[in-house]
């Protein structure tokens, strides 16, 4: 949940000028935006179909806890069901604006973490990581856009991802969502990678090593020259990524 204020904040215009969906440099990479139902740019989500963080923010209390909202007030459901008759007592919206606020501003303002310094190895890793092409969608920084708040305004941060959608191979699909198919996924930002403990969408992965084997489709090329790797090279890319 790190930086998703700084996230938050990309402009449009950035997103867009990263995409190439004709895979114009052929490199074998072509990622493109999602769009929600309004037609606006998405970038939340492992589809990246919410545009913004309070949506995202505001469906989350719904989706996972089943908390209805002022901004999503009646959405609540089993399933996709709606819920049986006199089984949930409490009048909707269950929390109020301001609750709905605070918990906004709590992950807003939750700060990109400073990597680690790196070892030798590391920042062998941190080459070899852009020479096999990670860097073709985990983008290593991105800047946000204008805000009032000093802390979220024109801030150049460590992302490691483009918010675009790729294709990841049939072996990750899971839900299509907006322009989204089964197996298109956004670039997940890898920051605070270090205290993460399962990897993908689905938690499948147990290390990173596996996760990165995992990947499929746009990420074939970049996966199988990660394979291709001596094995002391390989464990330099893993330590890189324990720096994020």
């Amino acid at each position: 949940m790190f930086a998703r204020g700084l996230l938050d904040l990309v402009p449009d215009s950035a997103i867009l000028a990263y995409a190439d969906s004709e895979d114009r440099n052929h490199d074998g990479v072509h990622g493109r935006p999602n769009r929600s139902l309004d037609g606006r740019i998405g970038r939340f989500g492992r589809k990246a179909f919410v545009p913004t963080l309070a949506e995202f923010n505001a469906g989350a209390f719904v989706a996972e806890m089943g908390i209805t909202n002022p901004a999503q007030p009646t959405e609540e459901n089993i399933g996709g069901k709606p819920i049986p008759p006199g089984v949930d007592s409490t009048a909707d919206p269950e929390i109020r604006q301001e609750e709905l606020d605070l918990t906004d501003d709590f992950v807003r303002f939750l700060a990109d973490p400073t990597p680690t310094k790196l070892t030798r190895d590391g920042r062998r890793g941190r080459d070899l990581f852009s020479k096999i092409g990670c860097t073709s969608c985990h983008f290593p920084t991105l800047r946000s856009g204008a805000s009032p708040i000093a802390a979220l305004n024109r801030r150049e941060f460590f992302a490691y991802t483009d918010l675009l959608l790729h294709d990841m191979g049939p072996d990750l699909e899971d839900i299509c969502l907006g322009l989204a198919g089964p197996a298109d996924f956004r670039t997940e930002p890898l920051l605070g990678l270090r205290d993460i403990q399962h990897f993908l969408h689905d938690g499948r992965a147990a290390t990173l090593d596996q996760a990165i084997e995992l990947h499929g489709g746009e990420g074939a090329g970049a996966r199988d020259r990660f394979k291709a790797l001596p094995t002391a090279d390989r464990a330099a890319v893993v330590a890189f990524l324990k720096s994020l």
